[in-house]
């Protein structure tokens, strides 16, 4: 189980893109260490999942590799509304190949797992964010833009999947009411410090471990960044979820989650 964000941050004139993810796997145990969030073979997009692992892993390793090996798709030639496109066409030919079901069971169930896709198009010149979700009525999997923030200017926009949403957003209006940023500026960090004390305060038993964070530049880049975690002072780097190794360092940007400064390992 998992809750997953995605939105655009505002810095100054700049915007960039974030995904944010907790770690944690359920299904009879807690393990706290997943990938959630995945690179792709192209530079200016990215993947995360909610939900079930045996659904998701297969999707999005293969939306992986079907980009990988698609040249155009690989260059970056084919703009993201066209690879959102490609990979919902990817998931649907996927699932045509679900065989030994139960007795009597004519088709598979539906999956479990929905999934934020989001990037920054060099056609449109701005990033979008959809979540990719099963819908049982059409039998195929579709999308959905994220729409921009209610009440507020048009400059916020954030995309939820997974559990808890309602509580997410029930304190992320908590925490732009009291900045005073509800209804005008875009978003910061904010939605990262949503997850960060829904992870430390122990209400959630679905979601866990490190929050993994990653960044799309406009400049069509990726940029995963370590966290410290539960807190610089712990001194345990996570990567992704995963807790460093004593001998091992990495050259990412490692993100201290109070006061949202970023450090490079031995500085």
């Amino acid at each position: 189980m998992t809750l997953s964000l995605a939105w655009v941050r505002s810095v100054g004139k700049t915007k960039e893109l974030l995904m944010a993810t907790d770690s944690r796997l359920r299904g009879g145990r807690a393990w706290d260490v997943a990938p959630k969030i995945l690179t792709l073979p192209r530079t200016d997009c990215a993947i995360c999942f909610a939900g079930d692992t045996n659904d998701a892993y297969p999707f999005m390793l293969s939306m992986a590799s079907s980009i990988g090996d698609y040249p155009k798709s690989r260059s970056r030639g084919m703009d993201i509304h066209d690879v959102k496109g490609h990979t919902l066409r990817v998931f649907n030919h996927l699932r045509t190949f679900i065989t030994d079901l139960p007795h009597g069971q004519k088709f598979p169930d539906p999956p479990g797992a929905e999934f934020i896709f989001a990037g920054y198009s060099w056609r449109k010149r701005k990033f979008a964010i959809w979540l990719l979700h099963y819908d049982s009525n059409l039998n195929r999997f579709t999308f959905r833009p994220a729409s921009t923030w209610r009440g507020g200017t048009g400059n916020k926009q954030i995309m939820f999947a997974g559990d808890y949403i309602e509580d997410a957003k029930k304190r992320l209006v908590e925490v732009l009411r009291s900045r005073g940023k509800l209804t005008t500026q875009g978003f910061d960090m904010e939605p990262f410090e949503v997850l960060r004390e829904m992870l430390r305060d122990g209400q959630y038993p679905l979601v866990g471990g490190a929050p993994q964070v990653l960044k799309i530049y406009e400049f069509m880049n990726t940029q995963p960044y370590g966290v410290f975690w539960p807190d610089r002072a712990n001194g345990t780097v996570t990567l992704l979820g995963r807790p460093l190794l004593d001998y091992e360092t990495t050259s990412r940007l490692v993100l201290d989650p109070d006061t949202l400064e970023t450090h490079r390992l031995g500085r």
